[in-house]
C-alpha cells in the first residue's frame, strides 16, 4: 500500500499535465482559426467597402448627370416661358446635392482607379454647373452633351471594371480564409511539439545572453571604476605634491639660511601656512567625500551668528594676503557653522585661485532665507561645464575647477548645503560671478544692521520672471 500511494500521485500528476498539454493545444488550435478567420474577414470588409463605394460612386453620378441634363433644358424651357423660376430653382438644387455627394465619395475613394475618371467628370459637371450660371445656357448644353457625356461613360466603364475586380477579390479572399483554416490545422498539429522545443531553446540563449550581458556591464563597471581611481590618484597625487614641493623647499630655505633677513624668513614662514592650509582643505574635502558615502555627516544645527561665521572664513586669505570685501547683515539663524564655514572656504579658495582680482562676501536677507553671495570679477565658468558644475571630479582640462579638493569642492560645497536645507547655486550677472548660498533662516535677525535686503539671486530672479 505504501507503494501504491506514491504510484498514484505520480499517475494523478502525468493526468494532470496531459489535461493541461491538451488544454493549451485547443487554445492554441482555437486561436489559430480565428486569427485565420480575422485575416479573411478584414479583407473581405475592405473588398466590401471598396464594392459600396463603387455602387455609390456609379448610382450618384448617374443621378447628377441625369439631373444636370434637366437643369440644363428647364433653364432653356424658362427662357420660353414654359417653366417657372421655381422648377429651375428646384432642378438647380438637385445637382448640387448630387454634385456634393460626389464630392463626398472623391475624398475617400484612397487609391481606387476609378478616382482619375470620377474627377475628370467632378470637373465638367463644374464648368457646367458654371455655365448655367452664367446664363450660357448654350455652353452649357454643349459641355453636357459632349465633354460630360464622354466622362460619364469612361467614368461608368471604369466603375464596372472596379466592381468586377472587387467581387473577383472577394470570392478569391473567401477561398483563402478557408484554405488558411486548412493550413492552421495541419501546422497546429506537427508544429506544436516542435514549437515547445524552439521555445525552450530560445528561453535558455536568452537566459544565456543576458548573463553574458550583465558579466559584461559588471566587469565594465570595474573597469570604469578602477580607471577613476586610478585618474583620482593621479590628480591628488599632483595636488598634494605642489603645496608639498613648496613646503619642503622653503624649509630647507629657512634650515639653510643662517641669518636670513627677518622679512623674508616671515614671507617664507606664511608661504608654508598657506601651502599647509591648501592641504588641510584637501583633506577636508577628502574626509567629508568618504563620510558622505560610508557612514554619512552630521549636523549640529544652533542658533549662528551668520557675519562671525563669514569672518571666521574670510581671516585665512586675509592673512595670505588676499583682500576680500565684506558686506553682511548681523543676522542669526540655525545652522551648522562649521559645516557653513567649510562651504564658504571652498568657494573663496575657488574664486581666488580661477576668478579675477576682485573678489567679495555678501550676505542679505531675502523673507524667509539667507543669501550668502561669494562673488568675484573673473570669467566665469565656461558653458559647456555648468550643467556639471556641481558633480566630483569635474575639470577644466587639467585643472580641476575648485582649488584645494582634486576636484570634489563645489560638490562637497553643495552636499553639505543641502544637509544645511539650503541650495547652491552659480550666476553669472553683471560681468561677475557668484556662487550664491541660500539657507533657511530660522531665528530672527538681530542688531540695527539686520534689515531685509535684495540680493543678486532676487534682481536675477525679478529680471527672468
Amino acid at each position: 500500500m505504501g507503494m501504491e500511494k506514491p504510484a498514484r500521485h505520480d499517475a494523478r500528476k502525468r493526468t494532470v499535465a496531459m489535461a493541461v498539454g491538451v488544454s493549451l493545444l485547443l487554445v492554441l488550435f482555437v486561436a489559430g482559426l480565428a486569427f485565420a478567420n480575422s485575416i479573411g474577414a478584414a479583407r473581405v470588409a475592405e473588398n466590401a467597402r471598396s464594392l459600396h463605394w463603387a455602387n455609390a460612386t456609379l448610382g450618384t453620378s448617374s443621378l447628377t448627370r441625369a439631373a444636370l441634363v434637366q437643369a440644363v433644358t428647364f433653364v432653356g424651357l424658362e427662357q420660353q416661358g414654359l417653366v417657372t423660376d421655381e422648377d429651375v430653382a428646384y432642378a438647380t438644387t438637385q445637382v448640387v446635392a448630387s454634385y456634393d455627394e460626389l464630392k463626398q465619395l472623391e475624398e475617400i475613394a484612397g487609391a481606387s482607379p476609378s478616382s482619375t475618371d470620377l474627377t475628370h467628370f467632378m470637373a465638367e459637371v463644374g464648368s457646367a454647373m458654371t455655365a448655367l450660371d452664367e446664363g450660357s445656357v448654350d455652353e452649357a448644353r454643349n459641355i453636357v452633351i459632349g465633354d460630360m457625356e464622354g466622362a460619364y461613360i469612361d467614368l461608368f466603364d471604369s466603375l464596372q471594371t472596379e466592381q468586377g475586380t472587387i467581387q473577383a477579390a472577394i470570392e478569391a479572399n473567401t477561398a483563402a480564409a478557408a484554405r488558411m483554416n486548412g493550413y492552421v490545422v495541419f501546422i497546429l498539429t506537427l508544429a506544436i511539439p516542435g514549437s515547445a522545443v524552439i521555445v525552450y531553446w530560445w528561453i535558455a540563449r536568452r537566459q544565456v545572453r543576458e548573463y553574458r550581458l550583465r558579466t559584461e556591464l559588471e566587469l565594465e563597471g570595474q573597469r570604469a571604476i578602477n580607471r577613476a581611481k586610478d585618474s583620482f590618484i593621479a590628480g591628488l597625487s599632483h595636488e598634494l605634491r605642489t603645496p608639498l614641493t613648496s613646503i619642503y623647499g622653503f624649509a630647507e630655505i629657512l634650515t639653510d639660511g643662517d641669518g636670513a633677513d627677518p622679512e623674508q624668513t616671515k614671507e617664507i614662514v606664511q608661504i608654508i601656512a598657506n601651502e599647509a592650509a591648501e592641504m588641510t582643505r584637501m583633506v577636508d574635502d577628502l574626509l567629508a567625500a568618504s563620510r558622505m558615502e560610508s557612514s554619512g555627516i552630521e549636523v549640529d544645527m544652533a542658533p549662528t551668528n551668520i557675519r562671525e561665521v563669514v569672518e571666521s572664513a574670510i581671516t585665512p586669505f586675509e592673512r595670505a594676503g588676499l583682500e576680500v570685501k565684506l558686506s553682511a547683515t548681523d543676522a542669526t539663524v540655525s545652522t551648522d557653522a562649521g559645516r557653513l564655514r567649510h562651504i564658504l572656504i571652498n568657494l573663496i579658495s575657488n574664486a581666488a585661485r580661477h576668478g579675477g582680482d576682485k573678489i567679495g562676501v555678501e550676505v542679505s536677507l531675502a523673507g524667509d532665507t539667507v543669501d550668502i553671495e561669494v562673488w568675484d570679477n573673473g570669467q566665469g565658468v565656461p558653458e559647456d561645464k555648468v550643467e556639471k558644475l556641481f558633480d566630483r571630479f569635474i575639470h577644466k582640462d587639467a585643472a580641476p575647477l575648485l582649488t584645494g579638493s582634486v576636484g570634489l569642492g563645489l560638490a562637497i560645497a553643495s552636499r553639505l548645503t543641502t544637509m544645511l536645507g539650503g541650495r547652491l547655486a552659480y550666476q553669472r550677472f553683471a560681468g561677475k560671478t557668484y556662487f550664491i548660498v541660500n539657507v533657511p533662516a530660522a531665528v530672527a535677525a538681530q542688531g540695527d544692521d539686520a534689515i531685509e535686503s535684495e540680493s543678486v539671486a532676487d534682481v536675477i530672479q525679478e529680471m527672468s520672471g
